[in-house]
């Protein structure tokens, strides 16, 4: 497990739709800017850590540092990198 810190920039909803079922998925996406960098990292809140209501924890700490756990995965053939919130999603308790 890593864990990231950040200004927290956005929460943006996510949902795709299951092929085999036909039903919605809900996720959400956690954006957050790094001091130290440009790029900003892009985490996935799934549909378990939805329903405990993470998105509006999220949505109050806009503009403010914050840190997470996430799950890095790496996909070397496609060259791409995923990172998804570790438990359950919340902030981690050292935030400033």
């Amino acid at each position: 497990m890593l864990t990231i810190t950040g200004e927290v920039r956005k929460v943006l909803p996510s949902s795709y739709t299951n092929r085999k079922t036909g039903e919605e998925v809900s996720q959400a996406v956690l954006v957050l800017e790094p001091s130290n960098e440009r790029q900003n990292y892009e985490i996935t809140f799934n549909s378990k850590q939805l329903q405990n209501g993470v998105v509006a924890e999220w949505e109050c700490l806009k503009g403010k540092i914050a840190s997470i756990e996430v799950m890095l995965y790496v996909n070397h053939q496609h060259g791409f990198h995923k990172f998804s919130a570790a438990g359950n999603g919340k902030p981690t308790e050292g935030k400033s």
